[in-house]
């Protein structure tokens, strides 16, 4: 080979590996673009149970996770803002690579300028002992929102430097007073199960089972909690904000912490987490004072706070005390019974959540609707006044001798006894649980919606059948003739008669299959309690209405009449409302002007041409 030819192979490799380094020093390797593409190092989230960061002036941020809650360990010992720390871990798990870069690609300036020859921040998180990812953050970088990354590998002894985007320096560059949880108190509402409060006028406990169980006022009386009237307390005590913190002496909190008459104790249980959690409040000059201080046991500065209604803290028991009459869970109710002394026993049964009412010796559907406005009055209704807390002497009241009674029996429960009475001079009212010493004064008000009289629980639905069922309709007004209208169940056809004329075809068959319709759901207005005027107006009726029915879709077999008779609540008049009633039974019901119309007849046939 000539010398000539050698040179030439030279200079051919020379430039090759020239490319081959430039290359390599200018394009990203295929292990690098592996890495680009993979992004950083992830870690689980929510295994993370430590977070060390530090800064530049070596000052140390030190976070550690207990169960639910993170505190702080430097430069102070707080609890931690939870917030803070969740967008903190989401933000070192978001980081986005742009490049991988290289600290041979920078001189000393411009590497300087990427801030990782000293880091402003190094932070290392760990899950329990081990370590989950580690980060070393620079200087932001000219592309908006990104920065220079340093990426630790403390088993090679080496770092990987990068271009990335992140949005945790904003939340490093939080000064480390504000890592501290502004809240007082950061618990959930439904895990708390106890209150006490405690101060020197004396101490209010206030207890439940769990989140879906109703409060009790367990102290200084045992009776039902007001379920708003609490949520409203533990709503002013759960956003009670932190302003300002101050670390002081044990020996000097533990004097803080001396009851005094202006402070208010308030000690919080949850069953849940098996903790309980105590703090200390200074009352309020006056209501529109919304800044006090504060101490707990639980957190080791003194805290000035501020709140809205900080001076509702500050509770009479009775003010906690449930407001209204009743609780009661309409959809697990048994059965109701009514007493009085005016009127017989009243008992009303749930099937199914289908009310029926005993009458007569037997049961029959009764007015839901009445039932469950009963139930909505009971729970709704307001005590005006606490009127005894002792049952020692129930004559005052009328509830020696109650005049009236009502019983509910929830599904597997004991019947609950609700009685009232009345002052001698019958001017107020007043209502006491027989397993109960609490005497509560009342509105009269409410009387009415517990009817004594048994026939107002009575069904609205007088009379139900089915058409198929139906052989003829006969309406007779006053001396007039009778119009009477056969119906086939099979062939769905009318016949009709007018004064023993043959009128089939001037009958308006839709109107006469919606007289059908209307008698078959014939419905009520209301039962009348006083009977003598009703009885003495139906013994001569207005209009009669006699319908034959049979066997359902048969035309042999035997048959049934039922008989209705109406008549004007006031003689010889066009009124709003008639009396009403089924023959052979004793009701008597109230029914409307345009609802009667529907049901007389009076348009069954076709008007006839004008002349």
């Amino acid at each position: 080979m000539s010398a000539r030819t050698t040179l030439l192979l030279f200079l051919l490799v020379a430039a090759m590996g020239a490319i081959i380094l430039g290359i390599e020093r200018y394009f990203p390797s295929a292990v690098t673009t592996r890495e680009l593409r993979r992004g950083p190092t992830r870690f689980e989230k929510e295994k993370i149970t430590r977070i060390e960061v530090l800064g530049a002036e070596n000052a140390p941020l030190t976070l550690v996770r207990d169960g639910n809650a993170w505190h702080m360990e430097a430069p102070f010992d707080d609890l931690a803002d939870p917030q803070k720390v969740a967008a903190l871990i989401l933000t070192l798990h978001g980081v986005d690579w742009i490049s991988r870069i290289h600290r041979d690609e920078f001189d000393e300036g411009e590497w300087r300028k990427t801030g990782l020859d000293k880091p402003r921040y190094k932070v290392r998180l760990l899950a329990g002992d081990a370590l989950a990812y580690e980060c070393w953050f620079g200087l932001p970088a000219v592309v908006e929102n990104s920065i220079y990354i340093g990426i630790p590998d403390t088993a090679k002894g080496e770092v990987a430097y990068y271009h990335a985007k992140s949005g945790a320096l904003p939340i490093l560059q939080i000064p480390a007073s504000s890592w501290r949880d502004p809240k007082l108190l950061r618990l959930p509402a439904e895990v708390i199960t106890g209150i006490t409060l405690s101060q020197a006028s004396g101490q209010i406990v206030l207890s439940r089972e769990n989140e879906h169980a109703p409060w009790q006022l367990d102290k200084p009386l045992k009776t039902r909690g007001s379920k708003e009237r609490i949520t409203e307390l533990l709503s002013t005590i759960l956003n009670i904000e932190i302003t300002e913190a101050k670390d002081v002496t044990a020996a000097t909190k533990e004097q803080a912490q001396t009851a005094h008459a202006d402070e208010l104790k308030v000690t919080i249980e949850s069953k849940t987490r098996g903790k309980s959690y105590e703090l200390t409040l200074k009352k309020p000059a006056d209501e529109k004072q919304a800044v006090t201080t504060a101490t707990t046991t639980y957190r080791k500065p003194a805290f000035t706070v501020v709140a809205k209604n900080l001076l509702s803290l500050w509770v009479s028991p009775n003010a906690l005390r449930d407001h209204l009459l009743a609780q009661i869970d309409g959809e697990r109710i048994e059965f109701i019974t009514i007493t009085s002394k005016a009127h017989p026993e009243i008992n009303l049964r749930n099937e199914g959540g289908s009310w029926y009412l005993q009458r007569h010796g037997k049961w029959d559907p009764a007015n839901g609707e009445r039932v469950s406005r009963c139930l909505n009055a009971l729970n709704t209704f307001e005590i005006l006044q606490f009127a005894a807390d002792s049952a020692a002497d129930l004559t005052p009241y009328g509830l020696d001798d109650p005049f009236q009674t009502v019983t509910w029996t929830p599904q597997r429960e004991k019947p609950v006894k609700l009685m009232f009475g009345t002052n001698p001079e019958g001017t107020q009212f007043f209502a006491k649980y027989d397993s109960e010493p609490f005497i509560y004064r009342i509105d009269a008000s409410l009387l009415p919606s517990l009817a004594t009289d048994g026939i107002k629980w009575k069904g609205l639905g007088a009379l139900r059948f089915t058409t198929f069922a139906l052989r003829r309709i006969t309406m007779s007004t006053g001396a007039n003739a009778p119009i009477v209208l056969d119906y086939n169940p099979v062939t769905a056809e009318w016949k009709a008669t007018r004064g023993g004329r043959d009128a089939t075809a001037e009958l308006d068959r839709v109107k006469a299959d919606q007289l059908a319709s209307n008698l078959a759901r014939f419905t009520v207005q209301d039962w009348a309690a006083d009977r003598s005027d009703a009885l003495q107006a139906l013994k001569t009726p207005f209009l009669t209405i006699q319908i034959v029915l049979g066997e359902p879709g048969r035309l042999d077999g035997p048959v049934r009449e039922v008989e209705i008779l109406f008549s004007p609540t006031q003689p010889n008049a066009s009124t709003a409302f008639y009396f009403g009633q089924i023959k052979d039974d004793p009701d008597i019901f109230y029914i409307s002007n345009s609802a009667l119309l529907q049901i007389a007849g009076i348009n069954v046939f076709k008007a006839k041409p004008a002349k």
